[in-house]
Parts: structure tokens; sequence; C-alpha cells
């Protein structure tokens, strides 16, 4: 029995916490938190020294109610003597009272003074973690008691950066050091008239203004707590912006940087800008195998060249404001590439024809020409097939007109062709393999680019458009290598 007495004694000790809740109170000095006389505390002073006494009683109980963090102004008040007094009415609610029973500090929440009358009470008045508190100390028991507790103002601090700028030039405003805030109105205004207005929230505080016109502007701004009261000050700064010319700023892009013969090269300075004013000219210059120059007046500052010749260019651009002013910086840009539309072509590699297949060497020259450059192109080539073994066929002569179309580097195409006498006639192909048209298709892949040079490799078969020769008795397959110059 005496077992089970001791362990729901433990059982109680560790469920019944240190906070409790009294909904009222109608005597006062049961549980003192400090040891004070019948009398109670007469004086501030004697306030003071029982603080001191018994400071490790009111810091746990300050830790238990969350406020740690004002325990030490809570004290600093006390000893510099910011004590006042109040008398508590009957029915008074006081949201927590520390006491001390049972060699523990507790907190009694939600407490109702039910008393049969008022009692006397030290009041101390602290501002902490941007709140202020009004706490009380009941003369009768000296237990410390928050009374009431709000925001607190906000305070303003305003800087402005830089004080002196130039029109254009952003004006940085930074609050951040202001205390206890939640929110900032900042007003911008010239000679009295309002020029600009932000407001500030959700932890924002820093903003930018552009000023336009020269002149002494007072920035202000006003801080609001978190119930949205103003400070009771306003902070303000004055800033001047001066007027000084200021030469335009040119940007330049060129596209495409790799183009051809008689495509469109856009040279554009529609991104230059001037901060003072505008951008009213753009003279842009070309230099390579031709030079050429032009004066844009009119925006969006464009110009639409056509090389006329293959080669590296560079080109530039120079702007002028409406102040007369021009650009200081350079806006080159180089490397530009325009190659030819119109290549030699050499082909070269190995080919069969079809009977029993017959190896042979083909080379062939000719021309291409870009019709759309990088979709379509025209080659048209001539060469030579040598036999390089079986019988009844012949070296012979090779010719082509193919139209090319591209997807990047891939290319496929079709056309027409001509070949001389091929193959003799003999038991096992009676028709005669004669001089005749081909039809012409090839497959290829670009494996190299550089300026005006290309290199691929191609597949191309070919059918001779001969009456009564069938396609799987007539018919060659060339591996090329194509190079264009």
């Amino acid at each position: 029995m005496f077992k089970r007495m001791i362990v729901l004694t433990v059982a109680l000790l560790i469920i019944f916490p240190a906070i409790t809740s009294a909904k009222d109170i109608k005597k006062l000095g049961q549980s003192p938190l400090m040891k004070i006389s019948k009398k109670g505390i007469s004086s501030a002073e004697e306030l003071k020294t029982l603080v001191e006494k018994f400071k490790d009683r009111i810091k746990e109980g300050f830790e238990q109610a969350g406020l740690s963090v004002c325990y030490q102004a809570f004290l600093d008040q006390i000893n510099a003597g910011a004590v006042q007094e109040k008398i508590v009415p009957k029915g008074q609610k006081i949201p927590w009272m520390l006491s001390y029973s049972h060699k523990k500090v507790k907190m009694l929440t939600d407490v109702v003074w039910e008393g049969k009358k008022t009692f006397n009470a030290f009041v101390v008045d602290v501002n902490c973690d941007c709140k202020d508190y009004e706490f009380i100390v009941p003369k009768a028991c000296g237990n410390v008691s928050l009374f009431d507790q709000k925001n607190g103002m906000a305070n303003c601090n305003l800087q402005v950066s830089p004080t002196k700028a130039k029109v254009g030039d952003p004006i940085k405003v930074d609050l951040s050091g202001s205390k206890c805030a939640a929110g900032f109105e900042v007003n911008v205004t010239l000679n009295g008239k309002d020029v600009d207005y932000k407001k500030l929230t959700g932890g924002t505080t820093q903003c930018e203004f552009t000023l336009k016109d020269p002149g002494e502007y007072t920035i202000t701004s006003k801080a609001f707590n978190a119930d949205g009261i103003a400070s009771q000050s306003e902070c303000n700064a004055k800033i001047e912006i001066e007027r000084i010319l200021i030469p335009p700023t040119c940007d330049l892009k060129v596209v495409p940087t790799k183009g051809y013969v008689g495509q469109v090269i856009k040279l554009d300075a529609s991104g230059s800008s001037d901060k003072d004013g505008q951008v009213v000219k753009a003279d842009f210059a070309v230099t390579g195998k031709e030079n050429d120059k032009k004066s844009v007046t009119a925006k969006p500052f464009i110009w639409d060249k056509v090389f006329n010749k293959s080669g590296i260019y560079a080109a530039s651009v120079e702007v002028t404001d409406n102040d007369n002013l021009t650009s200081k910086n350079t806006c080159n840009v180089t490397g530009i590439e325009i190659q030819k539309r119109f290549y030699g072509i050499a082909d070269i590699g190995p080919m069969v024809a079809k009977g029993t297949y017959t190896g042979f060497a083909f080379a062939r020259l000719g021309f291409c020409y870009l019709i759309d450059p990088e979709i379509w192109d025209v080659i048209v080539s001539a060469g030579y097939a040598v036999k390089l073994g079986g019988h009844n066929f012949k070296s012979h002569f090779l010719g082509n007109a193919v139209l090319d179309y591209h997807i990047s580097d891939f290319f496929i195409g079709a056309g027409v062709g001509y070949s001389s006498k091929v193959r003799l006639a003999n038991p096992k192909d009676p028709i005669e393999w004669k001089a005749a048209f081909n039809i012409v298709g090839n497959i290829g892949f670009d494996v190299f680019k550089s300026l005006n040079q290309k290199g691929s490799i191609f597949i191309e078969g070919r059918l001779p458009v001969i009456k009564g020769l069938k396609i799987k008795d007539a018919h060659e397959i060339l591996l090329g290598f194509r190079y264009m110059f």
C-alpha cells in the first residue's frame, strides 16, 4: 500500500505542471514569491531590495512565461527606480501571476481578483522585444504579475544613398535600421509637391527611386508597428539631383554572325540608350573585303546590310543623343563570316554496278549553288567511273544535276543524270546497258564546315532509263566523299 502511495505521488508531481490555471483569487499573501513582512512592501526602495534578493525566483518565473528576454529589462527598471503605484479594482483580470510554494516557482494564468477590496500594487513598465509590458507587484505579497501588454511603437531610421546624384541615377532608401516596424510609407517631394510614393510591407525595408528632374528633393518616411500605428515622429532626408550631360551608351547585335552573300544581315543598335535624354542617330560601319557605312536616324536604329563578297568582316556603331553627345564606349562585333553561294566541288569514291556487282572507282568535278543557304542547293557535276575488274562492263562517263534539301548537317536529294555505255550485251544480260539518262537520288551528312569549305559523305543511287532493262539488273550505287571549295 505504501509503495502505491509513493507511485501515485510521483505521478501527480510529473503530471501537475508548474503553470496552473486559476480563475479567481480572493486573498493575497498565501504563496508569496518573495518573503515580505506582514505589513507588505512599503516603498520602491524596499521593492528594489527584495527583487535583488529573490531575483533567481523572478528569473525562473520569466522563463516559465516565455519572457526571458524581458527579465533584465525588468530588473533595470526596478534598479532605476522607474516604479509607480496603482490601485487594482475587484474583478480585474490578470494574464498571469508568479507565486512560490513547495519550494517551486509557479505561474497562475487567467487570474481574476475577486477579493473584497481593491489592492495596492507597484507598477513597472518594460519595453522589450518590440512590446510594451506593464507588470504589477502587489504590495501585500510581492507576486510579480503581468497586468497588460501591447505592441510597442515603431521607431523610424532612414538612410538614403547617394545624397548627391545625377538625373536618372537610382536613389536607394534603406529603413533596415528602424525598430519594431512592420511596414513603412516613403514619400518623395520636390518643392513641396509629391513626386513619388511607395508602401513597404511584408518585411521589406529597402526601395529605390529614379528621379527625372534636377533639384533638391525631400524623402520622408513613417514607420508602422504591428497594429498599423504610425511612429510618433517622421524621419526624412534631403538629396540633390544634378543634371549633367551624360553621353549615350551604344549597343550592337549582329544577327546572324554567319551568313551568305546576298543574305540580309541585321546590324541592330536598338539596345543603345541615353540616361538623360534619347538616342537620335546611329552611325554604322562595316570593314573587310568590302567597306561600307550608313547613318540611321530613326528608331529602332537597324541596318539591314547585304554583303556582296564572301569573307570575314567586322561591324561597329557609334550613337548620338539629343544633346549631340556621342557614345564613348566601344561597340564592335568581329568575326562575321559571310560565305559564298557558288562553290566548286570534287567527288571521289568507290562504286558498284549491277550485273553481277562489278567494282568501279569514280571521280567527278562540278559546282554547287546555294539557292536558300542551309536549306536548298543544286549540284551539277561530271566525271568518270573506272572499271576495276569484271567482264562486259566498261569504264564510263557520269554526269549529274541534283537538288538537295538540308536538315541541319543531313541532306537528301534527287535529280537526273547521264552515263555513257556501261555494259555490253551478253547471254546472261541480253539487253545492252547503253548510254542513257539516269534517275539519281542521294543522301548524306556534312562531316566538317568552315568558311567557304565543306566536306560531306554521301551515298548515291542511279537508275538508267532504258526500255526493257530491269532495275534489279541495272543500277549503280556510289559511296563518295565530296569536297566543296
